[in-house]
């Protein structure tokens, strides 16, 4: 399945949360914000990455929403690219 993963930088304020339940797909910049990576890479260097698509099997799909709701101010959105339906929040 291909899943959209969406960080509101504006609310994010660094709890990092979402780096210590899932650190291969999240991580703080240098501006303290979580930022989504594909297998724990940066595809695009140097720019921060708020959204990204995956594609996730059913223990990534569970690991990217204990990361999501793991957040104390919901700032990661997921989404089920192939249903269109709103995954979390």
């Amino acid at each position: 399945m291909k899943l959209r993963i969406t960080v509101n930088s504006d609310l994010c304020f660094g709890a990092a949360s979402c780096v210590t339940v899932s650190p291969s797909h999240f991580r703080l910049n240098e501006k303290n914000k979580a930022e989504v990576l594909e297998n724990g890479e940066d595809v695009v260097a140097g720019n921060p990455i708020y959204e990204r698509i995956i594609e996730a099997d059913e223990a990534k799909k569970e690991e990217m929403l204990m990361a999501a709701k793991s957040c104390p101010i919901a700032a990661i959105s997921i989404f089920d690219i192939e249903t269109g339906e709103k995954l979390y929040p």
